[in-house]
């Protein structure tokens, strides 16, 4: 495995537990979980917050679905699908926080899920531009 690969390979695993996990806490206790990332006013119903966290869940838990497979050449295409998907979410989700906060629709506090988003869509993308999962050396 190509050292990109191991670290594309980590990336991915904590991303995806990130996620996962606020997902999983958005679901359960949603009010909770925004009080946890600075979000003192629940934007909306408390039921709106877990349909949120579902799609948070969701999205976390995708990156783990390319790690399921045994086959490398499987793996490796799932892999970089997965990178770029999410990395296009992430993209879609920190421009409209951003629109919305700039609009007075979202509280401030939420500029920490655009910077997230942000982030970790530059490094996804730098990631697959350095030839993540990608047959060959780089």
């Amino acid at each position: 495995m190509k050292k990109i690969d191991r670290i594309a390979t980590v990336y991915a695993l904590l991303a995806g537990a990130c996620d996962g996990l606020t997902g999983l806490m958005l679901l359960a206790a949603p009010v909770f979980t925004l009080k946890l990332m600075g979000i003192a006013t629940v934007p909306t119903e408390p039921v709106y917050m877990q349909w949120i966290g579902a799609f948070v869940f969701s999205v976390g838990s995708s990156y783990f679905l390319p790690f399921l497979s045994s086959a490398p050449t499987t793996r490796q295409r799932r892999a970089i699908g997965v990178l770029e998907f999410t990395a296009y979410i992430r993209l879609v989700i920190a421009a409209f926080t951003a629109v919305a906060i700039l609009r007075g629709l979202l509280d401030p506090a939420w500029i920490a899920v655009t910077l997230t988003d942000l982030i970790l869509a530059s490094v996804q993308i730098t990631l697959l531009k350095l030839g993540a999962f990608q047959a060959g050396e780089k």
